[in-house]
């Protein structure tokens, strides 16, 4: 956090005529600036800002504190007609005396004047998010900065409503994995056992009841399997299960890797002979696409 607040500019943000606890998130934001407040008589709009210092566009000391002081309606008005009367000079200790008590309670009031920005995920302190994500049971874990634990407090409702569908899925995966995944209903990727044309168990073919694929779905990540960690991919899985329709079935497809060969020249007795060096020996099915349409043109090629 301090690292953050290195990285902000030292420089008062506007905040005259926003509300206290607008003005504070503002200064907070902008300058990872705290605000010491100071309350006076004006005919302003209660509890808004009405004076900076510095003023806007100054350089901040090593402290980043903004004074401000803050509009609030004199308490003497408040107090029956006889101690308003008062002279002048009565008037004004009164009305000095009146505002340490002022003071002491502005903290209530403006808790109570912005008691709605409590329950707003946007909105309310930091120190607020646990207890109002355990109202939509939702642990928060550690590892989630605090942006992502608004951004996740304020979808949750959103995600109760879309759970078991495609698009509840989507966002499952990107708040709580970062994967941004496609899904594909009514897909499977594997045809069946064919002998000789998909029977590699683990590869086109996978061990598993029999499935309807109107029942079957797909997820598709953006993600190479070599490279995909375990961790990530648990997440995922764990994910797909917990929102998935107990009834539906699924399987991951991961970005495909094109096959890569090594140019292998053709066997020039004398000159590229040397098997394992030069040559190798293999079947069609070794034979790379751009040689195969060389043989194509030859009339060798595979029929």
């Amino acid at each position: 956090m301090a690292e953050n607040v290195d990285r902000l500019p030292a420089i008062a943000p506007p905040l005259l005529g926003l509300p206290i606890g607008e003005a504070r998130r503002v200064a907070k934001k902008r300058a990872g600036a705290t605000l010491e407040i100071k309350l006076v008589d004006s005919e302003e709009k209660p509890l808004h800002v009405v004076r900076q210092f510095p003023e806007v566009g100054d350089e901040l000391s090593d402290r980043r504190a903004i004074k401000v002081e803050i509009a609030t309606r004199p308490w003497v008005n408040f107090l029956p007609g006889i101690y308003q009367d008062s002279d002048e000079e009565n008037a004004d200790f009164l009305q000095r005396f009146l505002l340490i008590s002022a003071h002491l309670t502005s903290g209530i009031e403006e808790r109570l004047e912005y008691l709605h920005e409590f329950f707003d995920p946007r909105l309310t302190p930091s120190g607020f998010l646990p207890w109002l994500a355990s109202w939509l049971a939702m642990p928060l874990l550690e590892g989630w900065d605090e942006d992502k634990r608004r951004e996740i407090i304020q979808r949750i409702p959103e995600l109760y409503r879309l759970r078991g569908t495609a698009r509840g899925l989507k966002l499952a995966l990107r708040l709580f994995a970062d994967v941004k995944a496609e899904i594909r209903e009514g897909e499977w990727p594997y045809p069946g056992m064919v002998i000789g044309k998909s029977s590699t168990v683990g590869k086109d073919t996978v061990l598993s009841p029999p499935v309807f694929i109107s029942q079957c779905f797909t997820v598709e990540l953006p993600d190479k399997k070599t490279e995909i960690s375990r961790e990530r991919l648990r997440t995922v899985q764990a994910l797909v299960e917990t929102e998935k329709p107990a009834h539906a079935h699924y399987a991951l497809v991961f970005e495909e890797t094109e096959p890569t060969y090594d140019a292998v020249p053709f066997l020039h007795v004398g000159k590229t002979g040397r098997i394992g060096v030069d040559a190798r020996i293999g079947g069609q099915e070794d034979v790379p696409a751009t040689q195969d349409e060389e043989l194509q043109k030859l009339g060798l090629g595979k029929k």
